[in-house]
């Protein structure tokens, strides 16, 4: 059903997915995709206004919330959609193809809610200044067919294109670069070998998708951890990414160049924060699990000694 999305699009889906739950109701209303779209679309909340997006978060907590006391569905449980939102995406279908584009994108979500007569959210998208016409040219001449024919994931640029950025602690640097490279050697590698990501690896359990989705995971986790480190005093968090994860989130039947691209994208984002740690925060005690606790730059070079490990098995005998 959703082999056309972009990752953003699917984002905006599985964020719709979990303002259900935060909403408390039973299925994904056409409001909660609006929450999830605005989460992941970066231009249609700079076009709004930050104040609008906060403005229409607390209106439709008002206007979409039940009253009185319900039970929160978990996040693992499925929702079906709501009839209305089966509308909002058919819709969004048909504006991709009305504008010829091969993949179907947040911006078409956001058309095909604003055309579902008597929706909440197309009233509070137009009540903020978004009128359907207007929106829909800028949709067409932001999203040239020639760019959605190359991928649905957009890239920033080439991965050759690192940030020029000096480390804010100097005494960083060698970690950075060192991650740096590890990425950038890594993906001129992987990226045109698509047979490759479903062989196995000798010493996990894992094909080497499920590999680097095992290496997304690990990215993932400490870019939440980094954050956290710079706003506390001291990082406490359960454990690390389990090994049988990989197969529970079924990335060996994701999109192999995706899944490398993907890999990419969060280890630049990872590096991106990074480059502006103080030095005064490498020192923050990290405790992941029952290990001892240890500092933030000891962390990061963990983090970078489990990648060279993991990738050491991905890489083997590819060339």
């Amino acid at each position: 059903m959703f082999e056309r999305y972009t990752e953003r699009a699917r984002r905006s889906i599985f964020f719709a997915r979990y303002e259900a739950s935060a909403l408390f109701t039973s299925e994904i209303t056409a409001e909660e995709l609006l929450l999830g779209i605005l989460r992941e679309d970066k231009t249609l909340v700079a076009r709004l206004g930050f104040d609008t997006l906060i403005a229409i978060r607390k209106e439709l907590e008002q206007l979409a919330l039940p009253q009185g006391e319900h039970e929160r569905v978990p996040t693992s449980v499925d929702l079906p959609l709501s009839h209305e939102s089966k509308r909002v995406l058919e819709y969004a279908a048909e504006e991709a193809d009305a504008l010829q584009h091969k993949t179907i994108d947040s911006p078409h979500l956001v058309l095909g809610l604003m055309r579902v007569e008597g929706c909440l959210a197309a009233q509070l998208l137009r009540k903020h200044g978004l009128e359907y016409e207007q929106y829909r040219k800028s949709v067409a001449n932001q999203m040239p067919e020639a760019e959605l024919r190359t991928r649905p994931l957009e890239r920033a640029a080439e991965w050759h294109q690192a940030e020029a950025l000096a480390p804010r602690a100097a005494s960083f640097q060698p970690t950075i670069q060192a991650l740096q490279q590890l990425v950038d050697n890594t993906a001129a590698r992987l990226r045109d070998s698509d047979s490759y990501g479903d062989q196995r690896l000798k010493r996990k359990p894992w094909t080497r998708k499920e590999a680097l989705g095992h290496l997304i995971d690990w990215a993932m986790a400490h870019e939440q951890w980094l954050t956290r480190a710079l706003l506390e005093s001291r990082l406490t968090a359960a454990e690390y990414p389990r090994e049988e994860a990989p197969a529970i989130q079924h990335y060996a039947e994701y999109s192999w160049k995706e899944t490398v691209d993907l890999w990419v994208l969060l280890n630049r984002l990872l590096i991106h924060v990074l480059l502006r740690v103080p030095e005064k925060k490498l020192s923050v005690p990290c405790r992941i699990g029952i290990a001892a606790p240890v500092s933030l730059a000891k962390l990061v070079d963990a983090y970078i000694e489990h990648y060279q490990d993991i990738l050491g098995q991905i890489l083997a005998r590819l060339d």
